[in-house]
């Protein structure tokens, strides 16, 4: 009886002590939980979870499993992760110590696919393990989008503010409508990846082309080389996208339905050689992107660009409430609501480039345009007789964005200057009064938005959504609205099938990817199978 009083304390200490563990095997277990959703290809490595005990004289008292947990349980010990930092911590030193020792009994070469913590890897080639080897790390992923485009037109011919093909055709300013109806590899990326010397200095290099342009296509090179000093700030150049808007900054493989939106299409900028920061400051609460390019568009901004003027951009996002993540659907099905809030900016002056002067090298390349699509360095397109060869772009926007139990609501607006115009006389003339007047061309204002509704159906296997959109200035008003499903074979989103019809009137917009043709009205038709590996 003695022996037994004496073990009363230890009895007691012992069963906190469990307690403690216990507590810390909850977190595990969700942490965990997350990760195999989209489980890494491994063996389970067959451990149970134990059950604290102790010894006595008596017979042996264990502490019963836990009921099976609810979401009330469950939200209690999120909410007590993120209250303790050292606890989150320790979940978080677990949760990767456990990942890498799932991935270690995988033989190289290895898959790594994407979860909604883990961004995807792709094929790993090979990574070091330990500080005797040398550093070096290779990875390859890519995606393919395959598509069927049918455009039924609503209007037959259009009106740009200049001749689209002068001098090569009489003049006139009326261009024509048609139907639309192709199979098309819209885009393809390939892609290698890794770090090498030095696990702070990562290098990509990326593959990109299309058949929309025809086979001859040719294939753009982009990446970077760039050395992370830390979470947040990593210093990167080579050729990327300029960051000037929250949909461009998006890859379209993470955007709501087909593709981007026809505004974003209108005022976006395209690809650059450049030099750029990124980062995330307050444990990933702010996130920021920017830095200096050639130019807004990188087909026309080489050695050999006229000027030394740079593009200047920037765009940074504000998520108070955790993570919002790089989709703008919520396939993922939070339950606890996210939130983003955003802003954009670009600075450029810029050389002009007119419809026959895009030499397809890249087939992200963007034009400024008029509200009423024409190319702003066509001829007349501003003043008779003139071509403008240069124009200060200023561009900013602001975007909003919330997600909660498989609801999405996506916003962009933007608003963009035009002015500090260069423009020079074109020979031969047409059939206008000589002498010319001077150039006297003032600044324009134009504006729009896009903005998405999802809603998911089945987490993530089956969504819907709609969207819509406007793009308005002294030269006319556009407008798109429409919605279609997306729906994931193997429940990621690693494979997506999207069905979706959109009608858009008088599209400011026009690129070869995107459904958009500038000036034309009508129904666009799109399905499209994306797969990543």
């Amino acid at each position: 009886m003695r022996t037994s009083r004496n073990r009363e304390p230890v009895r007691r200490e012992n069963v906190c002590h469990a307690h403690v563990r216990f507590g810390r095997l909850c977190a595990l277990t969700v942490i965990l939980a997350a990760l195999n959703s989209q489980p890494v290809w491994a063996e389970p490595s067959g451990l149970s979870l134990p059950i604290a005990s102790y010894q006595d004289n008596a017979e042996y008292e264990t502490i019963p499993p836990p009921e099976p947990r609810t979401y009330t349980a469950e939200d209690d010990l999120r909410s007590a992760i993120r209250s303790d930092p050292e606890l989150a911590a320790v979940v978080r030193e677990e949760a990767e110590m456990m990942l890498a020792a799932q991935l270690s009994g995988i033989p190289r070469p290895r898959y790594i696919p994407a979860t909604s913590l883990v961004d995807l890897k792709g094929l790993e080639v090979y990574a070091s393990r330990n500080r005797q080897s040398f550093p070096f790390s290779f990875y390859l992923n890519g995606f393919i989008q395959i598509r069927w485009f049918e455009f039924a037109r609503s209007v037959t011919t259009w009106t740009s503010s200049g001749d689209l093909n002068f001098p090569t055709t009489p003049y006139t300013r009326t261009n024509p409508v048609s139907n639309i109806n192709v199979f098309e590899i819209n885009r393809f990326f390939f892609t290698s990846e890794g770090y090498v010397t030095d696990e702070r200095l990562r290098y990509s290099l990326t593959l990109f082309g299309t058949t929309n342009n025809g086979n001859n296509s040719a294939i753009a090179p982009l990446g970077f080389a760039g050395w992370k000093f830390n979470d947040q700030v990593m210093l990167l150049g080579g050729v990327s996208f300029v960051a000037a808007t929250r949909e461009w900054g998006t890859s379209s493989r993470w955007v709501q339905g087909i593709d981007r939106s026809m505004a974003n299409t209108f005022f976006r900028p395209s690809y650059s050689p450049g030099f750029e920061f990124k980062g995330k400051l307050f444990d990933g609460e702010i996130r920021y992107r920017g830095g200096a390019w050639n130019g807004i568009d990188g087909s026309r901004a080489g050695v050999n660009r006229s000027g030394t003027a740079m593009a200047w951009a920037g765009i940074i996002a504000w998520e108070p409430l955790g993570r919002y993540g790089p989709y703008y659907s919520d396939m993922e099905v939070h339950r606890d609501p996210v939130f983003r809030l955003g802003c954009s900016g670009l600075h450029s002056m810029t050389p002009t480039i007119g419809p026959s002067e895009q030499d397809g090298s890249n087939p992200e390349d963007t034009l400024v345009r008029l509200t009423n699509g024409t190319p702003i360095a066509t001829v007349d397109a501003l003043q008779l007789g003139y071509k403008v060869t240069k124009v200060r772009v200023q561009l900013a926007t602001i975007d909003v964005g919330w997600k909660y139990k498989g609801t999405a609501l996506n916003f962009e607006y933007y608003f963009r200057l035009l002015d500090n115009f260069t423009a020079e006389p074109r020979t031969p003339a047409p059939p206008f009064p000589t002498p010319l007047p001077p150039f006297q061309a003032q600044s324009i204002f134009q504006q729009g938005g896009a903005g998405s509704f999802s809603f998911c159906l089945l987490p993530q296997r089956l969504g819907i959504y709609g969207r819509g959109g406007g793009v308005t200035g002294p030269n006319g008003t556009g407008q798109e609205w429409g919605g279609g499903f997306n729906f994931y074979p193997k429940n990621n989103r690693q494979s997506k099938f999207t069905f979706e019809a959109l009608y858009y009137n008088r599209s400011p917009a026009d690129n070869a990817l995107y459904p958009y043709r500038a000036g034309y009205s009508g129904t666009a038709i799109q399905t499209q199978m994306l797969v990543m590996w």
